[in-house]
Parts: structure tokens; sequence; C-alpha cells
């Protein structure tokens, strides 16, 4: 997970699928008379294509801050939620209240919070 993908293999698969995507309507289109019914495959096919791509973009680097990543913090307070609420079970109110304050206070220390 840690290791990225090489830039010029990323740069070439880039630079492929845009000439597939631009030289698509030439090999499917023969004849100038066909191009009506051909517009609407070249058009989905290069939607599909470059969809794909700007998916790949976005999910090279999931846990940043853009709109699209995941939320970190709001994912970590749901698991100290299950922790608080099986101790709390287990061991009573009094055991999950100084965990949740110890748990606190190291978020606030490491500016999490």
């Amino acid at each position: 997970i840690t290791t990225p993908f090489p830039f010029p293999l990323v740069q070439m698969a880039r630079t492929f699928l845009f000439i597939y995507t631009f030289a698509l309507p030439f090999v499917l289109a023969g004849d100038i008379y066909q191009l009506g019914g051909v517009m609407p495959i070249i058009f989905f096919t290069s939607y599909g294509f470059l969809g794909l791509e700007y998916v790949a973009m976005e999910l090279y680097d999931p846990f940043g801050d853009d709109a699209n990543d995941f939320d970190n913090l709001g994912m970590a307070e749901i698991v100290f939620d299950d922790i608080y609420l099986t101790i709390f079970k287990n061991d009573g109110p009094r055991s999950a209240g100084k965990l949740r304050v110890r748990v606190n206070e190291t978020l606030e220390k490491r500016g999490a919070l």
C-alpha cells in the first residue's frame, strides 16, 4: 500500500488512453456517412475510459483532505465508541469514563481533535 506506481508508468498509461480515445472515431467510422451511428458508441466508450481514469486518480490517495477521501477521524471515533461500550458493559461506567478521558487527552495532545 505504501509503494506508489512509478510515475513513467502512469504517464504512459494516460498517454495511451488519450491516443486510444482520440483514434477511436477514425477506426470505427471508416466512412463519413456512418458517423451518426458511431457517435454514441464513441461518446460512451470515451466517457467510460476517462471516467475510470478519474476514479483511479481519486483512489490513488484515499487518506487526504479531499471531498472524496475517507473520514479517518470519524471512523476512529466510531471505533472508540464501540470500545467504550464494551468496557462499559464489562467493567462499568467508571472504567469507561476514565478511558474516554485518557483517550481524549491523548488526541488533544496530538492535535487530532
